[in-house]
């Protein structure tokens, strides 16, 4: 009886201590939530933490001449926190933070209300109206170093560059894939502050250091690139064309010395919140923009011929002016046929037939082995974001046919982007070798520099192979009298390609992308360059649009690069490209297919005219 009395006050008691302790709780809960609340809160308050960055890196050409730099700035914050208690009303410090940035009052208020969190960035400022802000030391305000981009050759090669956000962060181009090393690493400081906000000078702090941006050398050269931009805007506006891309590489070690794309845009001008901003703009159009190349894709598909040992530049076959393909009937483009014709030839009349021939002795597995190997269908890797690897519909897909194979031989029903054509002319201008396009050179940090090296992919082709097709292209171009792609002083190699536009599912006659790929100097390439006019108006064909592009930035990069000009004139009459010529001799030829018709073809073409018939595949 007693044990169970004794258990039971034993029970009362815990049960006492248990609603003490609870109470106890509730009144310490009372005191820190509502009593003793603000005192707390301004504890709080004294201790601030924030993100510090250092400057971001600059981007320069390869001669170390400034592109983009980055220049002291400041923001300016506001402490939602302090500007919206009760007892404070932000009229003096709202009303002269506003008069500081030549702002509307109700403006400043707008933006500190819509923040998310307690941090309100309010505005970036130059270096010394930010002072300015900093020695008000204005209630709940405070300002802080950070830095922003000044484009110093404006619009210049800005698809490539790209541009940053209002934090900094890279949006397109190489600001946005090498925002890590341009950005740098981020810091903290964690400080104490007064009741205006502002740091206490002799408070407690605490700061982890940033790492500061590396500087970017580009391979691009400002005096190339001006070339480029200022040759494409004049195409454009002489053709009334909508855009357009030049590329100039370097073959030897991939480097690209002029990327110039229309449209373009000026970075320093740009306002990604207005409505009518056409964000496409902002693409690097020269890696993500996919096109059928036409004619200039011919090259490849003799290179295949010739590398396989299934043709020579000599080899003949008959040109009828039309192959049947299965339910199909494919034409030369201008409708002409011109009997026994050799391979050098082919490629200097640009014949549809010529090419389907050809893949047609080689059969579908070899020539798609070797579009394989010049990197088509593939990423070149160059380093721009939004790179496309193009589309290459290979046998056994479900889209594969006869045709495709017919078609992808005068490069039709391909798809590729300009880099790829770039580097696959460079393989044939440097020996053989898929070099990888690059438009970073050096990395400098603190302390260090390194060097990006040249990356070879793989070999593609043999330098026989290389030395012969540059033979054959120097005759579409040396071997054609006042060929608009013939640059005096230097010998050229080149294919010009007229590539025919989808429109409602059919390909239209009455707009094109016209394009010129080539190099020079033949002897020792220094330069590929490839020029393409999109939707020209008044004339279609790559070789009266594009190559006179192609032959002024050659004269007019060489001699920049240091190679000067020659006696060099090119002599159409000495080259011998026909069936029976003494073969390995230059020797005189028609005029390139896609430029103008010769006589002869239109007289041939006007013979047989009721023989054709009105299905046509360029």
């Amino acid at each position: 009886m007693e044990s169970g009395t004794l258990s039971r006050w034993r029970m009362r008691a815990v049960a006492a201590v248990m609603v003490v302790l609870a109470l106890v709780l509730v009144g310490r809960l009372i005191m820190l939530q509502i009593v003793e609340h603000q005192r707390h809160e301004a504890a709080a308050d004294r201790v601030w933490q924030i993100e510090t960055k250092g400057p971001r890196g600059s981007i320069l050409d390869r001669n170390g001449f400034p592109l983009v730099t980055s220049v002291d700035t400041w923001e300016v914050h506001v402490d939602t926190r302090i500007w919206g208690r009760n007892e404070f009303q932000p009229t003096s410090a709202s009303a002269r933070l506003a008069y500081l940035l030549r702002a509307d009052e109700a403006q400043v208020l707008s933006l500190a209300a819509s923040a998310d969190g307690n941090d309100a960035l309010i505005a970036y400022v130059q270096y010394y109206a930010g002072a300015a802000i900093h020695a008000e030391r204005l209630y709940g305000v405070t300002v802080r170093k950070t830095s922003s981009r000044r484009y110093v050759e404006g619009e210049m090669a800005a698809p490539v560059i790209g541009i940053v956000g209002r934090d900094e962060q890279g949006l397109a181009g190489l600001e946005y894939a090498l925002d890590g090393t341009l950005g740098g690493e981020s810091g903290q400081l964690i400080f104490e502050r007064d009741g205006l906000g502002q740091p206490i000078p002799f408070g407690a702090r605490l700061e982890l250091p940033y790492e500061q941006g590396a500087d970017i050398v580009l391979t691009i050269d400002r005096n190339l690139q001006r070339i480029a931009e200022q040759a494409l805007d004049e195409a454009v506006q002489r053709w009334s064309a909508t855009g357009g891309v030049i590329i100039i590489m370097d073959p030897r070690n991939g480097d690209i010395l002029a990327a110039a794309t229309s449209p373009a845009y000026n970075p320093e001008l740009l306002d990604l919140a207005d409505d009518a901003f056409d964000i496409s703009v902002l693409r690097s159009r020269a890696a993500s923009d996919v096109y059928e190349p036409g004619s200039v894709f011919k090259v490849i598909t003799m290179a295949a011929g010739l590398d396989s040992k299934i043709v020579n530049p000599y080899t003949t076959f008959t040109d009828t002016g039309a192959v049947v393909v299965g339910e199909r009937t494919i034409r030369n483009f201008d409708y002409s046929w011109h009997g026994e014709q050799t391979m050098t030839q082919v490629l200097q009349r640009s014949l549809n037939t010529g090419t389907v021939w050809l893949v047609q002795q080689m059969g579908s597995r070899l020539f798609y082995g070797y579009v394989d190997q010049f990197g088509f269908g593939e990423l070149t890797n160059s380093g721009l974001p939004g790179e496309s690897e193009g589309l290459v519909t290979q046998v056994g897909d479900l889209a594969w046919s006869p045709i495709q194979l017919a078609t992808n031989s005068f490069g039709q029903g391909i798809a590729v982007t300009p880099m790829q054509i770039v580097r696959a002319y460079s393989a044939i201008a440097n020996g053989g070798e898929l070099v990888r396009p690059r438009f970073v050179r050096a990395v400098i940090s603190e302390g260090d520099v390194r060097e990006i090296d040249t990356v070879i992919e793989r070999r593609v082709i043999s330098e026989e192979t290389a030395a012969t097709l540059t033979y054959m292209m120097q005759a579409v171009v040396d071997g054609v009298l006042d060929h608009p792609a013939q640059a005096p002083g230097w010998p050229v190699a080149g294919k010009s390609g007229t590539t025919d536009v989808l429109l409602n599912g059919e390909y239209s006659s009455e707009t094109s992308l016209a394009s010129f790929a080539g190099f020079a100097p033949v002897d020792d390439p220094r330069i590929v360059v490839l020029v393409r006019i999109d939707h020209p108006r008044g004339e279609t064909f790559g070789g009266i649009v594009a190559a006179p592009v192609f032959s002024q930035i050659v004269s007019r990069s060489l001699p920049y690069l240091a190679v000067p000009p020659t006696t060099y004139i090119a002599q159409p009459e000495a080259w011998l490209t026909g069936p029976g010529e003494p073969q390995g001799v230059p020797s005189a030829s028609p005029d390139d297919a896609e430029a103008e018709e010769t006589e002869q073809s239109a007289a041939e073409s006007e013979t047989q005219s009721e023989q054709r018939v009105n299905e046509v595949e360029q």
